[in-house]
């Protein structure tokens, strides 16, 4: 059912978009890596998701799934819950254990979405750098670009991957992780213009 869900999201942001991908080769295939996009929209998950070539697990806020339809059906495109009011310890357990199984996750790194300021990144959250850096797995910045106005441009821009390897065996401060989150922010944002 994964690739059915998919391909009719997929259809659909073809319908009623211009839908562009930019840096494909970009994209370590056949290995775990996390996948780190900018947030504007709620479209954002289902964009990413439907068009990457490979199959993201992703987390999604807990109420999601008090509805049992809905929640079979996101459960099936590998979405699991998290608690965004505090420390989800059980999301991060399972967002280890799928890197170390070599499954790739796509995190949002700002947590949530942007809704103040399309120029300037919200604050990084930490559990980003500290999950790739504990797992030793790259981290592949990912800039969507978009208004979401109707038959307008969808412009998503896969990065370079970037491997925390320095980081290795350290111990870092929680505002050294977000440090490097917010790194990642920067190089994200700048490939932002649509939105402005």
């Amino acid at each position: 059912m994964y690739h059915v869900y998919k391909n009719i999201v997929k259809i659909f942001f073809r319908i009623f978009y211009r839908v562009h991908i930019y840096g494909l080769e970009n994209l370590p295939r056949n290995e775990a890596v996390i996948i780190t996009p900018n947030h504007f929209s709620n479209y954002d998950p289902l964009v990413v998701g439907s068009f990457c070539p490979i199959k993201l697990n992703t987390m999604a806020k807990k109420e999601l799934f008090n509805n049992k339809i809905l929640a079979k059906i996101i459960k099936t495109m590998g979405v699991f819950p998290v608690d965004r009011d505090g420390n989800d310890i059980g999301a991060i357990k399972t967002s280890l254990k799928l890197l170390k199984n070599n499954k790739p996750l796509l995190l949002f790194p700002e947590g949530t979405r942007n809704t103040i300021n399309p120029k300037i990144h919200l604050e990084g959250k930490p559990g980003v750098s500290l999950m790739a850096i504990r797992s030793k797995v790259k981290i592949v910045p990912v800039t969507i670009d978009s208004n979401y106005r109707l038959f307008g441009r969808i412009n998503i821009f896969y990065h370079k991957p970037i491997e925390l390897d320095k980081y290795y065996g350290q111990k870092l401060s929680t505002d050294e992780y977000t440090n490097i989150v917010n790194e990642i922010l920067d190089i994200i944002y700048e490939k932002v213009e649509l939105k402005k």
